[in-house]
């Protein structure tokens, strides 16, 4: 049903319980990445699905409580989503209810369409299930910035902002530069958060290699051996 993808654009931003302020799920396509945020009072809800070459993007206002206990979360509020590109005008509005479960790494939504402008499916309800979209490392155990400077669906790319380190020797070097001297070193397990300016990316290639530059502005390599993507920054 086209519309099911359709739909799944309007939400990428949602609250989650106190330890994150945001995080982005996908279809297993990829056809639709989602993005919550409550890092604000208000939590905040954004989504991007790409259907037969146009985008569909949206937006969400939504309510509710994270319960960090059980670590299932739901939210509900209002959405409305629009199609890009040329032709008539697309909108759809209507409700939409969240479920946030970080224990099983499952997040659905169901929109239930009430209103819009040429809006092609008023008066249905469509859920959608997404899962945590991690970067992926490539055959090396690379992560490259092709996987991960779009975090957030590629409309404002930026680069995934959740690691921890993963490294055997239970430390690791945090670089000024690749290779370069050391300016500080975290220890195995420790979170660490992608450096963020005004272009939001945070990736650096030398000699081939990706290196990840962090919130201490300082690089560490970006291989799975080192570090790994979590779904929670």
């Amino acid at each position: 049903m086209q519309y099911r993808h359709l739909l799944a654009l309007s939400a990428l931003s949602f609250a989650f319980p106190a330890a994150a302020s945001a995080a982005v799920y996908t279809t297993t396509t990829g056809q639709t990445r989602f993005v919550l945020d409550s890092s604000r009072s208000q939590p905040s809800v954004e989504y991007v699905s790409r259907i037969q070459g146009k985008d569909w993007i949206g937006s969400a206002n939504v309510s509710g409580v994270p319960v960090p206990e059980s670590g299932v979360s739901r939210y509900r509020g209002t959405f409305r989503d629009f199609r890009t590109g040329s032709g008539a005008e697309q909108v759809c509005t209507g409700t939409i209810d969240m479920t946030d479960n970080r224990p099983g790494q499952r997040f659905s939504a169901t929109w239930n369409v009430t209103g819009g402008k040429a809006c092609p499916v008023i008066g249905q309800t469509v859920t959608l299930n997404l899962v945590a979209a991690l970067p992926r490392p490539d055959a090396r155990g690379d992560f490259t910035p092709a996987s991960v400077d779009q975090w957030n669906g590629g409309t404002q790319s930026s680069t995934w902002r959740g690691w921890r380190v993963v490294s055997a020797e239970g430390f690791l070097n945090c670089r000024a530069t690749p290779n370069g001297a050391i300016r500080r070193t975290y220890n195995a397990g420790d979170p660490i958060t992608a450096f963020r300016d005004r272009s939001g990316l945070a990736m650096t290639t030398f000699n081939g290699a990706p290196w990840l530059r962090t919130a201490d502005n300082c690089l560490v390599r970006a291989n799975a051996r080192f570090v790994q993507p979590t779904n929670s920054f």
